[in-house]
């Protein structure tokens, strides 16, 4: 390949409020450390509902409903002057937390992620409606338990809760019993880190009319890793993504570099 382009691209974003306060790194070590202090007292006011994030302006420009220049045109601060809510653009979509959760599901393949008995049917739906998912991963989603057994699970810490404010919608459980690198909390990362690539796939063959079999090779540039006790960082996200997008004809390899990763992976 003499000269490479870039033909085709997409942008996703998940709004992930739940997450962000109960299992984000910033968050849980002030938890630990100061449970009381100003910061975790006052961090709940300032976090955006969906609609005021899918009404903000640069998130458009990212989905492709607006252009960069447009900008301009709408008053500062952005976050005080909403725009046109649109959860569908040209180049990806924003998607709500709870219907992520389901997405999580359905990239699960060893079953550590439960969904609650009115939670799961309710997110299938959803998801259907998007035609991005075939028949057999959303059958995934027919799977569920009642939600008093999902919060045993939290109660005895092999578990994280997946939350919609103060309701319990499911959990992701730990791999492993005793190796640290499959706690509920690692697993839980890198399923988002799956879940999230799979979206902006699915979002890249849906927007450009791309079959999924005609993609080769793949390179994932996360910052997160995958592995065990005897081989940290030793999995392949890139190959997990694609065979949940339908590349059943890919290879691929994880290129690291934290932030710079992408940078990376596209040379």
């Amino acid at each position: 390949m003499n000269m490479p382009v870039i033909k085709a691209a997409a942008n996703v974003l998940v709004h992930c409020p739940n997450m962000m306060m109960d299992h984000g790194t910033t968050l849980t070590q002030e938890k630990a450390k100061n449970p009381d202090s100003d910061y975790m007292k006052s961090i709940g006011n300032f976090v955006r509902s969906y609609e005021e994030s899918v009404s903000y302006a640069p998130n458009q420009v990212f989905i492709g409903n607006m252009k960069p220049s447009d900008l301009s045109k709408v008053s500062a601060p952005w976050y005080k002057n909403p725009v046109e809510p649109k959860t569908d653009g040209k180049f990806g979509q924003i998607m709500t937390e709870v219907d992520f959760y389901g997405l999580m599901k359905i990239c699960d393949r060893f079953e550590l992620v439960e969904l609650s008995s009115d939670a799961a049917p309710v997110i299938k739906e959803n998801l259907q409606a998007t035609e991005m998912f075939s028949e057999a991963q959303l059958s995934l989603l027919d799977k569920s338990m009642p939600v008093s057994e999902i919060q045993a699970m939290v109660d005895k810490h092999i578990a994280l809760g997946l939350y919609d404010g103060d309701r319990l919608l499911g959990c992701v459980r730990e791999a492993h019993e005793s190796d640290p690198n499959l706690s509920s909390h690692v697993v839980f990362e890198n399923l988002v880190t799956k879940a999230s690539g799979v979206l902006a796939m699915k979002q890249l063959f849906k927007k450009n009319n791309i079959n999924p079999a005609d993609v080769d090779y793949i390179v994932e540039t996360s910052e997160e890793a995958v592995g065990d006790m005897n081989q940290r960082g030793g999995g392949n996200m890139a190959k997990a993504c694609g065979e949940a997008a339908g590349c059943i004809n890919a290879t691929g390899i994880d290129m690291r570099g934290f932030c710079a990763g992408p940078a990376h992976g596209i040379v």
